[in-house]
């Protein structure tokens, strides 16, 4: 210090600072402060909307694709893989699976209703919900169970059929086409079932097609209810739980034609693709403005229908769609509206007289994407029925309902009894036998 004088600060209000001796900030430093601020606003806002749209995912894929759960059947996580693409549950079974009632072939809980806390509502599930995690130590259970028991073993092929998939050592030879057919042990005897089960195996062996058989009981967990299968109506509803569990099991097939038990391929050398699905003869063979309430309905199929665009095949009776056999492509569309079709909304309605019958229709009438993926067809394509009365040959070319020989396929479904249904099925085996090729 020169001459022991200190220099201080004029006042604490000076410009200058006590501590540290450090200059005044410029004017436009809490500017220059403020635009770093935004500047990281900025990117924290570009990075989150980088984030959100992706850009690019327009040029490449996503760096990570979607982790889904694998695909199964109703009542099990695991699937049994079959080379035969014949798939159908062990008919021989069928007085034993008898013998054993429905109350030994399912596992019933009791629920709380979740809108009436009072009420107890049953639940029915697939025995497979008892199975071991581990499908090995499963599998090595039924297989002592079944040397013990017959009728362990016939309760373990009934829970384990809705797990059987068809897996081919290739591919080249995969059917096209799936028949898919349910039957019911309850009504009738094994010689009925089996002589259905032979013919669809017949035809599909004849055209190199699959086949796809189900109990009807097995669908019971689906509908929740026995009481489903004593109500004629009620009952078709299988008819499509049916069909989309032939979907899963046959994921490569291109169609699938549902013929119920009260039917059969009476014309083993009819390919049903150059036949009906075509495009040119499901072009000519589609009844276009046909009314989806015969005769008279307001709502109509399309004039203007492209074959192409076809995802389901129906006939007509006179006085409504039937569904004990129809048609229906696999492809996402197709599949789409058996799960909309099958629905427990429709399922439980009750004003359905015809249950999935009225279902459909109500669907065509008030859908028109659906009707315009539709298409009716002549019912002696692939749904003659069968004639009390014997017709002349002459009326074969203005009778488009009830079977003359050489159509495709016939059925009996309106017969009064399980024993007329026997009788006509032996009626037209026997003519189907003499009618073959020596």
């Amino acid at each position: 210090m020169l001459g022991g004088i200190r220099f201080r600060p004029k006042s604490s209000r000076s410009s200058y600072r006590d501590e540290g001796g450090f200059l005044p900030a410029p004017a436009s430093f809490s500017r220059i402060r403020s635009s770093k601020g935004n500047a990281w606003i900025l990117v924290l806002l570009g990075l989150f909307l980088f984030w959100v749209f992706d850009p690019i995912s327009l040029f490449a894929p996503r760096f990570t694709s979607p982790d889904y759960p694998s695909p199964h059947p109703f009542g099990s996580l695991h699937t049994i893989g079959s080379t035969s693409k014949y798939l159908y549950p062990p008919i021989e079974d069928a007085p034993l699976l008898r013998e054993l009632g429905l109350s030994k072939l399912f596992k019933e809980t009791r629920v709380r209703d979740a809108n009436v806390p009072e009420v107890e509502n049953t639940v029915f599930h697939s025995l497979n919900v008892d199975d071991d995690p581990d499908p090995v130590k499963q599998k090595a259970k039924e297989d002592t169970q079944n040397l013990i028991s017959a009728h362990d073993r016939a309760k373990n092929a009934f829970k384990n059929q809705e797990k059987v998939v068809y897996r081919p050592k290739s591919k080249a030879d995969y059917p096209k086409v799936v028949i898919v057919t349910a039957v019911d042990f309850q009504m009738y005897g094994l010689d009925y079932l089996a002589k259905v089960v032979q013919n669809r195996v017949n035809y599909a062996h004849a055209q190199n097609y699959g086949v796809y058989v189900r109990w009807y009981q097995e669908f019971v967990p689906i509908l929740n209810s026995k009481q489903f299968l004593t109500a004629k109506e009620r009952a078709k509803w299988v008819r499509l739980y049916c069909l989309r569990a032939a979907m899963f099991a046959f994921p490569e097939a291109e169609w699938f034609w549902y013929l119920d038990q009260d039917g059969l391929i009476a014309n083993e050398k009819v390919n049903l693709i150059d036949y009906l699905l075509n495009r040119d003869d499901l072009s000519s063979s589609a009844i276009r403005e046909q009314p989806v309430i015969p005769p008279y309905g307001l709502i109509k199929t399309y004039k203007t229908l492209q074959p192409e665009n076809v995802r389901l095949v129906f006939t007509q009776s006179e006085t409504k769609i039937e569904t004990n056999s129809f048609i229906v492509k696999n492809d996402v569309i197709g599949r789409g509206i058996i799960d909309i079709w099958s629905d427990k909304l429709f399922l439980n309605y009750n004003n359905f007289p015809h249950g999935p019958d009225s279902a459909i229709t109500h669907i065509l009438q008030w859908h028109p994407f659906v009707l315009s993926k539709t298409v009716i067809v002549p019912a002696r394509m692939i749904n003659s029925l069968h004639s009390e009365e014997k017709l002349p040959e002459n009326a074969k070319g203005s009778d488009y309902i009830h079977y003359f020989t050489g159509d495709l396929a016939v059925q009996w479904s309106s017969v009064g009894s399980p024993e007329e249904s026997a009788k006509l099925l032996k009626e037209y085996t026997s003519r189907d036998k003499k009618a073959a090729p020596k």
